[in-house]
């Protein structure tokens, strides 16, 4: 975060709208090791309804950059942010495929 001056204003927090290069490289990485933390457990043989769904997600590298770096949001523009202005969100999980939801369609008339 970087602070202004007093004498322009005030302390007006700004924050960058995209992820640098450093942040970027992180992210990647904690999703690879999600992805092999899922692969390891399916090796080992256990069954369980989360990780056969973690299991139907895409992988780190088959996904684009717009499912790695921004979210849904229904308070942002168009409907999207970007992932870092998630409060603690290199410790949060994101949705790696983006479901339409009810929010963001147009209600259906008959």
């Amino acid at each position: 975060m970087f602070a202004s001056l007093v004498s322009l204003g005030g302390l007006v927090w700004k924050r960058r709208f995209t992820l640098t290069q450093s942040q970027k490289y992180r992210h990647r990485l904690r999703l690879r090791a999600v992805d092999n933390v899922v692969e390891t457990i399916i090796k080992s043989g256990v069954s369980l309804k989360a990780l056969d769904f973690a299991d139907a997600m895409p992988r780190e590298s088959e996904m684009l950059p717009e499912q790695k770096y921004w979210v849904h949001s229904k308070r942002f523009r168009n409907g999207i942010k970007p992932a870092h202005w998630v409060p603690h969100w290199t410790k949060t999980r994101f949705e790696r495929e983006w479901a339409p939801s009810t929010m963001h369609e147009p209600s259906k008339t008959k």
